[in-house]
């Protein structure tokens, strides 16, 4: 048993333990080498204080608006600077510009098989900020290189679980979702993600062809339906209205009046002459009596 537990796997080492690890093992570190560094970078200042007034001095470092200084000491954060100009200890210190402005970060196009296995090129635009300096410069290396590929990566995984139909359909829903998914990759870097957008998507010309033949047939189709649906609504009206004309048979003749007067609306009128009364059983009866 004893044997047992000496060959069980160890347990993984995070960041934190390796950091708190090496800082128990070194201590302090080189402590009096590093004391008598920074007291060369202050001599240097006491004797360049007359060229730091004139602004000639190097151990100046002047912060543009929008942006923080990250000083680290011998490479340990130390503090961060707001806009403006500081001075800092050049023999030991050293400060680093982070922009704090919204980046646009252009995503070239992705090729992306869809939940319908069609293949199509989708590009987007994604806009994020720095709002913490501090985690965007140690606890990511190159960050803005991180977050195009995480951009990329994303817009082909969540594209790649939707149809065409549903890409073209619900594409606010998709940004917002793209959204989501990035920020909350990139909030352990100190990185917001403010906006994401699909600028385009791109099909082969035989796709587009083929999804314009579909389209169109279903148009057709539709028309038909529609055409048929009117014929037998038209039936059925016809057939009310003949049970109600043979039930009143004055109905009869205000159609045949209304019948002459959309033919005397025509291109060319006739005069048709007409009497007032038709009465089927007399035009029959005189009928028979010509013939005989």
């Amino acid at each position: 048993q004893s044997l047992r537990s000496h060959a069980a796997a160890p347990t993984p080492i995070t960041m934190n333990d390796s950091l708190g690890e090496a800082v128990a093992q070194s201590g302090n570190g080189a402590s009096v080498e590093n004391q008598q560094t920074i007291l060369l970078g202050k001599v240097y200042e006491y004797c360049c204080m007359c060229c730091a007034a004139c602004g000639c001095s190097s151990n100046l470092a002047q912060i543009p608006q929008g942006s923080v200084g990250i000083v680290t000491e011998f490479g340990k954060y130390t503090r961060t600077l707001p806009p403006g100009r500081h001075r800092f200890n050049i023999m030991s210190e050293q400060v680093m510009n982070v922009s704090l402005k919204v980046v646009c970060l252009d995503v070239p196009p992705q090729s992306v098989m869809t939940k319908d296995n069609l293949a199509v090129k989708i590009d987007a635009v994604c806009f994020y900020n720095v709002f913490d300096a501090q985690k965007a410069v140690f606890n990511i290396d190159n960050y803005p290189f991180a977050l195009y590929n995480l951009a990329m990566v994303t817009l082909r995984t969540v594209l790649g679980e939707h149809s065409l139909a549903e890409i073209f359909a619900d594409r606010q829903r998709i940004n917002v979702r793209l959204k989501e998914l990035i920020d909350e990759a990139s909030a352990n870097w100190g990185i917001q993600m403010g906006r994401v957008e699909i600028k385009g998507i791109g099909i082969d010309d035989k796709m587009q062809r083929a999804m314009a033949a579909k389209a169109e047939a279903q148009q057709e189709a539709d028309a038909k339906l529609i055409q048929a649906r009117a014929q037998r609504d038209a039936a059925s009206i016809l057939t009310e209205a003949a049970k109600t004309m043979s039930d009143q048979p004055a109905s009869l003749q205000l159609q045949w009046f209304e019948t002459l007067r959309v033919i005397s609306t025509q291109g060319k009128n006739t005069t048709i002459i007409v009497p007032d009364t038709v009465n089927p059983n007399s035009a029959l009866a005189l009928q028979g009596h010509t013939r005989s």
